[in-house]
């Protein structure tokens, strides 16, 4: 509850101190941009594929019900990635540019098939929502060949705020031992976790009048593992199910830019 509500705050303050900004008389050199985006490709591995002996879920004898679990990546749990983004930036020059920005990534939840049980009867697992909120710097070099279109490439360094992530898993039409259903329902899967992240990007920005463009670009991102949770997948000898989370992705954005 406190990381939430020191989140919230965060945002609100830092989203405050930008549209302050932005209302200030600035020189030319500054401008504002509204930046949206997917995240088709990404990769990293979200958990592990370990088999063990699920009896105790259903009473069964010892080693009587064996249960294999998939390895699965985040492209297999979220697939698409959605992601907004304020910035600032400030032009040192033609071709160095400086730029302060703010970012949420976000998919939906996951419901897929994570594995079997007994060989034959499906493994179902639903994982909640992803949701980051980020901060971060980029350095930017314009390679800029007209006076409207200006290539660029540029490096990216930000700090995360991750949700936390819970899973439930289930077997359909076969319901775990009372307390077994209920501690595999949501269960804490991933810690709200706090990673740095880093980005290579290349784009093309066009100018369609003095004060205003449209940047189009793309790169790859990376960031740190998240901090497991083993507190009901231990005690199952599970506590190597979510040993991974590190998530790296490749976005296509757009955005729309003000100078001032």
């Amino acid at each position: 509850m406190n990381l939430f509500i020191n989140r919230t705050c965060l945002r609100r303050a830092v989203l405050t101190s930008l549209l302050a900004l932005s209302a200030l008389s600035l020189s030319a050199s500054w401008s504002f941009g509204l930046k949206g985006g997917l995240a088709p490709i990404t990769s990293g591995d979200f958990h592990r594929g370990p088999s063990f002996d699920g009896s105790v879920l259903l009473g069964l004898p010892a080693g009587s019900l064996p249960v294999d679990v998939d390895a699965k990546s985040f492209d297999d749990v979220y697939s698409n990635f959605n992601e907004v983004a304020f910035e600032a930036s400030y032009a040192a020059g033609e071709k160095l540019v400086y730029t302060l920005g703010v970012s949420w990534l976000s998919s939906d939840e996951g419901n897929l098939r994570v594995g079997t049980v007994a060989g034959t009867l499906p493994l179902n697992g639903r994982f909640s929502e992803y949701e980051d909120f980020q901060t971060y710097a980029v350095l930017r070099y314009n390679l800029r060949v007209t006076g409207r279109w200006n290539p660029y490439v540029a490096a990216q360094l930000g700090y995360k705020q991750v949700d936390e992530i819970t899973a439930s898993f289930s077997v359909p039409g076969t319901p775990f031992n009372a307390p077994y259903q209920a501690a595999l329902t949501k269960a804490k899967f991933y810690d709200a976790t706090n990673v740095w992240t880093y980005g290579l990007l290349v784009g093309v920005e066009y100018k369609f009048k003095d004060k205003v463009s449209l940047t189009l670009e793309t790169g790859y991102f990376g960031q740190g593992g998240l901090d497991d949770n083993d507190s009901v997948l231990g005690p199952l000898g599970l506590s190597a199910l979510n040993d991974e989370g590190d998530l790296s992705y490749v976005p296509l954005r757009l955005s729309l830019n003000f100078r001032f």
